[in-house]
């Protein structure tokens, strides 16, 4: 499952298990932060398919969701 998945509610907690491999926005994710093997906190989603809020260690970060399709995760 990738970060868009609309089975991911608010207050989850999940783990990067890796990125879509032919993706643009693989890089740039990395540049922000995150790895794999990372856990990630789901805080929310902007209305009307706006950007994903997510904390990971001290941080927080609003993702389009171009760039939540590229990581995949699992349940924690």
């Amino acid at each position: 499952m990738n970060l868009l998945d609309k089975s991911l509610k608010p207050g989850q907690k999940v783990e990067i298990t890796g990125f879509a491999s032919d993706n643009v926005f693989r890089e740039r994710l990395h540049e922000m932060g995150l790895r794999v093997g990372m856990l990630i906190t789901i805080l929310g989603r902007a209305p009307f398919g706006g950007p994903l809020l997510i904390r990971f260690n001290t941080s927080f970060l609003a993702l389009r969701n171009e760039e939540a399709a590229c990581a995949r995760v699992k349940l924690n």
